[in-house]
């Protein structure tokens, strides 16, 4: 955000701690931690300082704290599924979603653009979904124990394999359909932003406790966010569901299920939060999620001035873009002119 915006950050604030009783109420006081050392207060508070602002998050998947680094483990061999494999090669993400999806578009169009969250059911082929469920399954998963807490009240504790050097065969298939030129562009046209730049995705598993507190993935350069279910017969009493903050309570919380993918556009707004996994939860709460993100990055030319005059587009900038943004208007060497630099400051702090 702009360095001046204080009101902003004031108003970030208020909403966090409105979320958080919103995220209390929903998750039970799993995630209320207990009380804390100075050295421990302190400790966290430099990694506060340090994370980028937003609701959470640093760019980078945070580093693994635990768990074996053994490669990922192959399955049975299936030459039908094998096969199936091979077939994906160089498949975009219209190649394998469920037909009746690609027939229901105008509806996921609209609520994409509109800032909603999008989910769809049954929203890949059977084979190509059983494939990767196959993988997040296995026994001889490489798991790595990622958890951590914020001063502005962010905080996740889950299970992830973000090194693709671990990943099997199979996996990296299925990350190569999100990361293909014509998904990134088919998106593009969907949300109506900007998915060029690099995709990123990886597999993770919420056990008994499990949980990320509200935060709205406005980090980095992420414009889309992406979370297909892989959980096989979850029942919504195990928690482990997302809950979509904009929306009224009633109709806020969404269960996880099998071969279900939510979409969302990520902006300053996108509040939402995972419930935690109950102790009764008698499976396993398994996602492959990412993010597209944005290629662009601001420089002193008329797309500039074109997308800070926009107020749709100005709404849908990246953190990163914002923050480049503000650091070029903070430059005394940018050759922006007074006049110019003048009113690119006033549209950059709407």
């Amino acid at each position: 955000l702009p360095r001046n915006s204080t009101g902003c950050r004031n108003s970030a604030t208020s909403s966090m701690r409105r979320l958080l009783l919103v995220a209390h109420v929903a998750c039970g006081s799993a995630f209320m931690s207990k009380p804390r050392s100075a050295a421990s207060v302190a400790l966290r508070a430099a990694k506060a300082r340090a994370k980028r602002k937003g609701f959470g998050g640093a760019a980078p998947p945070p580093a693994p704290t635990a768990g074996p680094r053994a490669r990922w483990a192959e399955g049975p061999p299936d030459a039908a599924l094998e096969a199936r494999l091979d077939a994906l090669e160089d498949s975009s993400i219209v190649d394998v979603l469920n037909p009746a999806v690609l027939d229901g578009l105008e509806d996921v169009r609209e609520k994409l653009r509109a800032g909603e969250v999008v989910i769809l059911r049954d929203a890949f082929r059977p084979d190509f979904a059983e494939a990767c469920y196959r993988e997040l399954a296995s026994r001889h998963a490489p798991w790595s124990a990622n958890e951590d807490y914020f001063e502005d009240g962010y905080g996740y504790r889950h299970l992830n394999v973000y090194d693709r050097a671990l990943w099997s065969r199979r996996l990296n298939a299925t990350f190569a359909v999100f990361d293909h030129a014509e998904t990134k562009a088919w998106v593009s046209a969907l949300a109506e932003r900007d998915c060029g730049g690099a995709c990123t995705g990886a597999p993770s598993k919420y056990r008994a406790g499990d949980h990320s507190l509200p935060h709205t993935d406005w980090v980095g350069q992420r414009t889309v966010a992406y979370v297909w279910h892989l959980s096989k017969a979850w029942r919504p009493e195990w928690g482990g569901a997302l809950y979509w903050a904009q929306n009224d309570h009633d109709e806020a919380t969404y269960p996880a299920s099998f071969n279900q993918l939510c979409l969302f556009s990520v902006t300053t707004t996108s509040a939402h939060f995972v419930t935690t996994v109950s102790p009764r939860a008698e499976r396993l709460r398994l996602t492959f999620n990412g993010w597209w993100q944005s290629s662009w990055w601001p420089r002193d030319e008329p797309r500039l001035d074109a997308t800070l005059e926009d107020p749709v587009a100005r709404s849908k900038l990246t953190h990163s873009q914002k923050q480049s943004i503000a650091d070029m208007l903070a430059d005394p060497w940018q050759n922006l002119g007074p006049e110019r630099h003048a009113r690119l400051l006033s549209l950059s702090e709407m």
